[in-house]
């Protein structure tokens, strides 16, 4: 099988197989995406083996509907895709998916932004103060006890106004963070000395603006490339780090060149961390450089079956028109018409039909003689595959907590489902290990669990790599 077709990322290829052009009930709506998900979803029949409780949610939800709002057909629409469990299924507007429901209006304080500014000026505090990111400008009070407030000060989104909280700083290093909806995303919160605030669940990296830092522009850059970007260091004369926090497609030539330009430090490293904390997958294409340093001489990969579908067929005949002229289309056009000839049906791409396929590896002459993978709950998609094949390695160790769980159903794609601005992400191949080797809201379990007393996973994973 091409390794394109083992690609769990979220390809965002939009294909409207309706020339409709006016508006759903909710009623309507819900039937369209009901209709969509059981000819569709490949995960459909083996998540419904036991009918009765799918078939009574789906009667409740269909008589609510038929009196719903839009906000609360929103909820009805994400009530109907959560049913499935399937990180890779989810239902939305615009692009992006329905929230959990728990938002609600905006908090917000008063506050006199001159009166703020002279006051934190002032300030020893290493939270308070005014904070620049993209997008946003804030402002940092302690309000009571150890606890912290982010508060807009100015928003280049509409979404927020002067005083609305964004986010809140709790003394365990904890935080709570409203997102564009207002539901509430949790996390952990880290200091820099650069005056640098990182927020690791939403990736976001505030600079201080006011005490003024005393870090350089230079030193303040390459912090903030080191907390949200890709970099490789020496740790020590023994011991690499690695630090690759997404797999998507944009980002291949980045990785492909980190890889190249540290080759000889990466091949003279007794040690190797490769850190994937927060990779949310893309494309397996994104790691193949890394195999011959982590693998033995062979991987077994296991398999998937793509469910033949008009709207799959579409996509792929898009993506084909999206390619370069000179690229080669021949496996597409085998694949489509493999496709055409068994709608309804599943179909194994790859040569041996088998669950199971050997994919060679020809290891490098010079290689690290460990390598640990650190992993957290959000390392997903193709990162997890990552983690399944590198643990089939003597010399892997994977530390950290389980990953994400979502890799039994993939390849998925935005599609529209008949009713103007409603869009349903779905996958469209099932894992060929399913039942006996199921991952979705499971996660790869890690070697060694890091639990919540360990606070620099980095530092441990040196320490335990160096004994």
């Amino acid at each position: 099988m091409k390794k394109w077709l083992l690609c769990l990322a979220f390809n965002m290829f939009s294909f409207s197989i309706y020339a409709q052009q006016s508006s759903c009930n909710c009623a309507v709506t819900l039937e369209k995406l009901v209709r969509k998900v059981e000819t569709e979803y490949p995960g459909f029949a083996d998540k419904t083996k036991e009918g009765l409780p799918y078939e009574e949610l789906k009667q409740h939800l269909t008589r609510e509907a038929k009196t719903a709002d839009k906000p609360g057909c929103e909820k009805i629409l994400k009530r109907y895709t959560d049913f499935f469990k399937d990180p890779h299924l989810w239902v939305g507007s615009n692009g992006s998916p329905f929230s959990s429901g728990n938002s609600g209006p905006a908090e917000s304080i008063s506050f006199d932004i001159r009166g703020f500014q002279d006051k934190i000026k002032l300030t020893k505090d290493p939270l308070e103060g005014v904070w620049s990111t993209e997008g946003y400008r804030i402002g940092i009070k302690k309000l009571s006890g150890n606890e912290y407030t982010g508060f807009i000060i100015g928003a280049e989104s509409a979404s927020w106004k002067a005083g609305d909280i964004k986010f809140r700083l709790f003394p365990d290093g904890s935080f709570e963070y409203s997102m564009l909806d207002r539901s509430k995303k949790k996390g952990r919160y880290t200091m820099h000395k650069e005056g640098i605030l990182f927020l690791d669940a939403v990736g976001m990296a505030l600079v201080r603006e006011l005490p003024v830092p005393t870090a350089s522009a230079t030193q303040l850059e390459e912090k903030l490339k080191e907390l949200a970007g890709f970099y490789f260091r020496k740790l020590s004369p023994r011991t690499s780090i690695l630090k690759l926090p997404s797999f998507e497609y944009r980002y291949l030539e980045k990785i492909d060149e980190l890889i190249s330009q540290n080759r000889t430090q990466i091949e003279g490293s007794e040690n190797l961390i490769i850190d994937l904390r927060g990779n949310p997958g893309g494309t397996t294409d994104a790691y193949q450089k890394l195999l011959p340093y982590i693998s033995g001489k062979s991987i077994r990969n296991t398999g998937a079956e793509f469910l033949a579908t008009q709207t799959y067929i579409g996509n792929l005949e898009a993506y084909k028109k999206s390619l370069d002229k000179n690229t080669p289309t021949d496996e597409i056009d085998k694949q489509i018409d493999q496709l055409k000839k068994n709608l309804g049906h599943f179909v194994n791409f790859s040569d041996a039909g088998k669950p199971v396929y050997i994919e060679n590896v020809e290891p490098a002459a010079k290689s690290p003689r460990q390598v640990v993978i650190l992993a957290d709950k959000g390392t997903g998609s193709s990162a997890e595959y990552f983690l399944f094949i590198a643990k089939q390695s003597r010399k892997v160790k994977v530390l950290g907590v389980p990953s994400y769980g979502a890799l039994d159903y993939g390849n998925a794609y935005l599609v529209d489902f008949g009713c103007p601005g409603y869009q349903v992400f779905m996958p469209t191949y099932r894992a060929m290990r399913l039942p006996d080797y199921p991952v979705d809201n499971i996660g790869i379990q890690p070697d060694i669990y890091l639990d919540s007393s360990v606070e620099d996973w980095v530092a441990f994973a040196w320490r335990y790599i160096e004994e």
